[in-house]
């Protein structure tokens, strides 16, 4: 009996393990062929609406802007409404703005770490570099089809201002179609892009401030 019950525990856990390894391979497949499509992506041109849930808020706070890409790493981020601000970046030399400054503010990713950080993160999302994202983030896909990518910080410093990156795809996989930032303290961001242009010509003086 006791032989027995052994059998039946080895070949519980040799399923499990089986089952496991299934699921590790088949996430692992996944985002090599997420990284794969996102290699086709030359430029992007989207506008985007940013939702802010905020517990000390009752209403939920929106923004508008536009975003542009285009590779290797040439960004343009900028808030249009209710104010306007933002940032473009070209390799490491980048430009940033508000509205309520009347000149912008020239910074190098070298000797701006929070910049640095801000647009290392929208390039990973956009180019989808997987080994980058998996060397700061546990990755998680929670769903196939449509396509849900959840990110878990691991450094702890990270950890104290985010918890939680939840992104989700377009069907076919080619971009993002939003993504979540959530806080430790329940508060979380939305950026629900739309209008997604993807490998146009993009304007001359795109990543050039006006």
């Amino acid at each position: 009996m006791a032989n027995l019950i052994k059998t039946v525990l080895l070949v519980f856990m040799l399923l499990m393990f089986s089952a496991g390894s299934a699921f590790a391979d088949k996430q692992s497949n996944f985002l090599e062929e997420l990284q794969n499509k996102s290699q086709s992506i030359i430029s992007i041109s989207c506008e985007f609406n940013q939702q802010s849930h905020i517990a000390l808020f009752a209403d939920v706070i929106e923004s508008k802007g536009k975003f542009r890409f285009a590779r290797p790493d040439n960004l343009r981020w900028e808030y249009t409404e209710p104010f306007v601000s933002g940032f473009l970046l070209k390799g490491q030399e980048g430009l940033k703005w508000d509205g309520a400054a009347k000149d912008s503010t020239r910074f190098n990713t070298e000797t701006s770490p929070e910049m640095a950080i801000i647009s290392e993160q929208i390039l990973a999302w956009t180019t989808m570099n997987i080994p980058w994202l998996q060397s700061l983030y546990g990755i998680k896909v929670t769903n196939y089809a449509p396509a849900v990518m959840e990110l878990t910080p691991k450094s702890g410093k990270t950890k104290q201002f985010l918890k939680l990156i939840r992104i989700f795809f377009t069907p076919k996989e080619t971009h993002l179609k939003s993504i979540e930032l959530h806080e430790p303290s329940g508060d979380y961001t939305k950026i629900i892009f739309f209008n997604v242009q993807l490998n146009q010509k993009l304007a001359q003086g795109t990543f050039l401030k006006e």
